[in-house]
């Protein structure tokens, strides 16, 4: 039996034979052989057929071999049922998970579309606080500077006045002092001996030769005016320094204030910043999270479109393959039938076919 599937596997193909044929009860028969010529595996079981009657092989052995020949074919086509219900199985498996893969992939990318106009608003808005109280607090460190500026310059002039009307207030007050020292009936020579030491061009000496003219009336008159002045100067003085108590008062008042706007200010901005850091890095996330679902997307999409193309293919490959095979099946069948019902007339055909 080995010998013999040998023999049918290694044959090679042989050219198609015409065998004229008379007008006998055996031309159905021979007309179903020739059909059977068409086909690879009935030229080769043919061939086999032949060779076996030749060898004067036992009828049994060769139907035996057509019969293997058939369960084997039909064996085979079960296996590839069953293999093909499998891959059916593991195609429908394997799309679904894949379909399950692009459904995820493509609600995330909708969902982090959505929190990245979200987020990309929220850093806009918080980029702008940042920058505002940056700028606020620039307003207030510029202020404080005028203010310092303006207040050093506003007490430089309050100790320069201060020093002018001190310095005023005791001329006048020596002045007074000398004045009253005059008495219009005496003699003034030695009073002006003594103002005359100190210069000619001494205002004071002046003053006193001028005054020594005075009657006592007009002199008390002059000292009492030199004595309003120099009161009116003294209250001037006390003014001008409780106001520059106050203006200083005032300057640290307001210095605290620029102090705890800043304070303030800066807290907030440090707020914003944190805020829009953790925007930030939210939006970041997002990002990556739609650049990793849209990776995820184009991969699944891809490998469903492979699979469905692979199972394209082995379905077209199991469909020609089955339909081959049942088509093999039935030409051995029609052996068969032949072989146990027409065995003359097909070694009648054999006969012809070797000496055509």
């Amino acid at each position: 039996m080995k010998l013999i599937l040998i023999a049918l596997l290694g044959l090679t193909l042989t050219q198609a034979v015409f065998v004229k044929r008379s007008n006998d009860p055996s031309k159905a028969v021979f007309t179903q052989l020739e059909a059977m010529e068409e086909h690879e595996l009935g030229r080769k079981l043919l061939d086999t057929i032949a060779l076996q009657l030749n060898n004067k092989a036992p009828l049994g052995d060769i139907a035996k071999m057509l019969q293997q020949l058939r369960e084997n074919l039909i064996l085979n086509q079960q296996e590839a049922d069953q293999k093909h219900a499998q891959d059916e199985v593991d195609c429908e498996t394997e799309i679904y998970q894949y379909n399950r893969r692009i459904d995820f992939a493509s609600n995330e990318i909708t969902e982090s579309t959505q929190e990245i106009q979200t987020l990309s608003a929220k850093v806009e808005q918080l980029t702008q606080d940042v920058e505002n109280k940056q700028v606020q607090l620039d307003i207030l460190n510029e202020q404080e500077t005028q203010i310092r500026e303006q207040r050093a310059e506003d007490a430089e002039s309050f100790v320069r006045f201060e020093n002018e009307t001190e310095n005023v207030i005791e001329a006048v007050e020596v002045i007074i002092q000398k004045l009253s020292s005059i008495q219009p009936d005496q003699e003034v020579l030695a009073a002006l001996t003594q103002l005359n030491k100190i210069g000619a061009s001494n205002p004071i000496l002046a003053l006193m030769q001028v005054a020594s003219t005075f009657s006592a009336e007009q002199l008390n008159n002059v000292l009492g005016k030199l004595g309003e002045v120099s009161t009116q100067l003294a209250e001037a003085l006390e003014d001008a320094r409780q106001t520059e108590i106050q203006a200083q008062l005032d300057f640290e008042a307001l210095v605290v204030e620029i102090a705890s706007q800043r304070e303030s200010l800066s807290a907030a901005r440090e707020d914003s910043e944190r805020q829009l850091q953790d925007n930030q890095q939210a939006l970041d996330l997002q990002k990556k999270r739609k650049e990793d679902a849209t990776d995820e997307l184009n991969a699944a999409s891809s490998g469903k479109e492979q699979k469905e193309a692979e199972c394209d293919s082995w379905r077209t490959q199991y469909a020609e393959d089955s339909e081959h095979r049942q088509l093999e099946i039935s030409i051995i069948r029609q052996v068969e039938e032949i072989l146990a019902t027409k065995l003359s007339n097909v070694k009648v055909y054999l006969q012809e076919r070797s000496s055509a």
